[in-house]
């Protein structure tokens, strides 16, 4: 504050004199609103008398050393050294607000004696500004993960109808199923339904399955459904199946993001530096400005790890440290929120009945990262019979692992009944350990069940694996359940797996317990690769054994088949064999087996059918999303996905449809280049498409035929121009004058400028009338005129 902001303090005591305790109060009680907002010192404005001899002096600035090559102006005044205002933010500097000012020749000038952190001085000569000053005082910096979600593609008008046939012939009796996914999308969002047929199956003759509407903001993470779906909740809650509405966000629209809380690292510099971050699976770099700065890593895997962080500067010193971090994609960074908002009618008998429903209900969902690496999270639901509703914490434990505490109480006609759950994990790269305990009481209930169970239930779940790097790993589990009424179940394994050259082998034991009785077996496999799309294998379990050898079909179009044998103690035996054609319309598999006596034979056809652009096709499958490729082309071209061959586009029309990419993502499809004609030029090779869920994308290879041309250039006087001149072609690289004063046109144009350079020389020509017939042409002769004259 000036000095008349103290004289109004002054005023508002009472126009008294009260001496300085007041006006000290006053101060201390009522700081200026930048010490409010900055975390930089304080001081008082105060305007500096200026003598009437006073000028600004141009001077060279060096920060902590390092000469920034600009020139300062700086005032010399009682004492006291002043820099023009605007001038320290230029070379980096955070000056607090409130520094004594002086104003000369126009410009205000700001002191910089008193500031805590910074001293500055002149040098001997007077001629350079020399400044010390601490990472705090320069600007802070931030390093995390920037948000790449690549912008979703328009989506075309597209209808689909997948299908999954399959007939079968067991001991004589005939059966078929069908199972249909039909649906159609654009711009607008998805509609779709799937519905099961069967016959001879002693089921249902027809059921529908799911149907509903779905709408996706992928830029607000957010997912609308309308009709049949899941509920969603905590792991402690069982999701039912329902109809009828779910708002809700999904991260699986921007795979991209980072939603999981990542370690900070955190360090300062005075000068520009180097920051190298090193751990077991990666490396990585950054340049720095001087300041304090924070770097949220981002490890190539999840759980415990270790990361070391060395600070370079420009002089070459190094300053290194160590730290331990844990990381879990299961909970929530900072400031994040996940929800689900449910409301419908629940479905009976799915699978049996297309329209049997339960009672209306109403849920929610919500998670929050708190930060510290902390999760909360909740959920209410509510019926006619049942009201239920529970909260969950997830928490990191420094960098030992990861723990999570739940706890539910349910009321219900049945009574009202408790839930809690408590589980601890901790991954490493070397091993991973996972426990978890689950209790209910007999009368909790969620919404959707039939009824409570029958008693008080438990759930002990132990598992951890050891790696041995070369020589294999350990895994071992322990899963018991048990309830009132004498229940008991547990089952236990311990398994060692290891590679034996190209092979690998299992081996294990594993022991199970119900009620009253025990069964324990060993069991172990070998499986040998015979290629890049067969193996072998053998397989013991028990007193089971069984060998198999396999070889899947091509990505694109091709045979496969497999082959099983196998063997049981009691003299039971059972043979299986297969064959598969893949096209670019599906799949068709035909099998074969035999046990126990009965045989029978299966044949199963599976692809989809799209239509898009007012065309129909055929495709091997659907997925969640789709391309329909159009390379404009009259040959026959491979189509390729992610590097991968998948498809063959013919020409006339016709198109390729490529299946199995990743909604929301960036999914690179291509073309061969050799497969097209040497005349015909594309603009790019490859594309990206970034389709949403469920649709489908145009990508389209514009191409355009390419004129190749070689000229015969002459001079005057009708001879060859020289060998080894310069050729510069409009729109081209330039090139050289070959024998006989030729030059090459890759993609020539009636019209095109040429420009002929040498020593001592100059002359132009210009493309004539090009040749009617494709290819390659050849035109003789062609005037090149010297530089003046034009060429004619």
């Amino acid at each position: 504050m000036g000095r008349a902001a103290v004289r109004k303090i002054g005023a508002w005591e009472g126009g008294r004199r009260s001496g300085p305790f007041p006006v000290m109060l006053a101060i201390i009680l009522c700081p200026p609103p930048a010490a409010m907002a900055s975390d930089l010192p304080v001081a008082v404005t105060a305007s500096v008398p200026v003598p009437a001899r006073i000028w600004a002096m141009p001077v060279g600035v060096v920060v902590n050393g390092r000469s920034l090559g600009d020139t300062g102006l700086v005032v010399l005044s009682q004492g006291q050294l002043f820099v023009r205002r605007d001038m320290p933010g230029q070379w980096g500097l955070r000056l607090p607000e409130g520094l004594a000012r002086i104003r000369v020749e126009g410009a205000d000038y700001a002191s910089l004696e008193g500031v805590p952190g910074l001293s500055a001085r002149l040098d001997g000569s007077g001629s350079t500004l020399l400044i010390d000053a601490e990472p705090s005082l320069f600007s802070a910096t931030h390093f995390g993960p920037a948000r790449q979600a690549p912008p979703v593609m328009e989506a075309v008008s597209a209808q689909y109808l997948g299908y999954d046939l399959i007939l079968s012939r067991w001991s004589g009796k005939w059966a078929g199923s069908t199972l249909l996914d039909a649906g159609a999308s654009g711009e607008w969002g998805v509609v779709g339904t799937t519905a099961l047929l069967q016959q001879g199956l002693g089921g249902p003759g027809a059921v529908r399955l799911d149907s509903n509407y779905i709408r996706d903001f992928p830029d607000r993470r957010l997912r609308l459904t309308l009709g049949d779906t899941v509920t969603r909740g905590g792991e402690w809650n069982r999701p039912i199946r329902f109809a009828g509405i779910r708002l809700g966000t999904d991260f699986a629209l921007t795979p991209s993001d980072i939603t999981y809380p990542l370690p900070r690292l955190s360090g300062s510099s005075t000068l520009p530096s180097v920051v190298e971050l090193a751990a077991v699976s990666s490396r990585q770099s950054m340049a720095v400005q001087p300041g304090d700065f924070a770097i949220d890593y981002q490890p190539v895997f999840t759980g415990a790890g270790e990361v070391t962080m060395t600070v370079r500067d420009m002089n070459g010193t190094a300053r290194t440290v160590t730290q331990s971090f844990y990381t879990s994609p299961r909970l929530l960074r900072e400031g994040l929120d996940d929800f689900s908002l449910e409301a419908g009618v629940a479905r009976r008998d799915f699978g049996g009945s297309s329209f049997a429903y339960g009672e209306p209900f109403a849920a929610g969902f919500w998670r929050h990262g708190l930060g510290g690496g902390l999760t909360l999270g909740g959920r209410a639901e509510a019926s006619g019979d049942v009201r239920m509703a529970g909260l969950g914490l997830g928490a990191i434990l420094s960098s030992w692992g990861e723990v999570a505490l739940s706890a539910a109480a349910a009321q219900s006609h049945w009574g009202t009944g408790l839930l809690w759950r408590a589980q601890a994990q901790r991954i490493t790269a070397r091993y991973s350990v996972t426990a978890s305990y689950t209790r209910e009481d007999a009368d909790f209930v969620q919404v959707g069940a039939d009824g409570p169970p029958p008693g008080k239930r438990r759930e002990l779940i132990v598992a951890g694996s050891l790696t041995l790097g070369r020589r294999g790993s350990i895994n071992a589990d322990y899963l018991e359940n048990d309830a009132d009424g004498g229940y008991r179940f547990a089952t236990s394994s311990l398994s060692y797996a290891a590679s034996l050259g190209p092979a690998w082998i299992t081996l294990g034991a594993r022991r199970t317990r119900f009620s009253d009785s025990r069964n324990d077996s060993l069991f172990g496999s070998f499986t040998l690769p015979l290629g890049s799309r067969s193996n072998a294998g053998l397989f013991v379990q028990g007193s089971r054994a069984a060998a198999s050898f396999s070889q899947t079909p091509p990505p694109d179009s091709g045979w496969g088949y497999r082959l099983l044998a196998a063997r049981q103690r009691n003299d039971l035996s059972q043979w299986e064999a297969g064959a598969t054609w893949r096209t670019g319309a599906g799949d068709i598999d035909l099998s074969m087996a035999r046990m126990a006596g009965a045989g029978g034979v299966r044949l199963q056809a599976h692809g989809a059918l799209l239509r898009a652009g007012g065309k129909i096709v055929a495709a091997p499958q659907l997925d969640y999303a789709f391309a329909v490729v159009d390379v404009g082309a009259d040959q026959d071209v491979t189509v390729l996905f992610e590097n991968r061959p998948v498809a063959r586009k013919a020409g006339q029309g016709r198109r390729a449809v490529v299946t199995g990419l990743q909604p929301y993502a960036a999914n690179r499809i291509a073309v061969d280049l050799d497969d097209l004609p040497i005349d015909t030029a594309v603009t790019s090779a490859e594309q990206v498409a970034v389709p949403g869920y469920r649709k489908a994308v145009a990508i389209r290879f514009a191409r355009t035929s390419a004129r190749p041309v070689t000229l015969r250039l002459v001079d005057g006087d009708g001879a060859p121009v020289e060998q080894g001149l310069t050729v510069i072609v409009e729109g081209s690289e330039p090139g050289i004058s070959g024998h006989d004063g030729e030059i090459f046109l890759a993609d020539a144009r009636e019209g095109q400028g040429i420009v002929l350079t040498g020593p001592g020389m100059t002359c132009r020509a210009v493309v004539p009338a090009l040749p009617d017939r494709p290819g390659t042409g050849r035109i003789a002769p062609v005037r090149c005129a010297p530089d003046g004259e034009g060429g004619r």
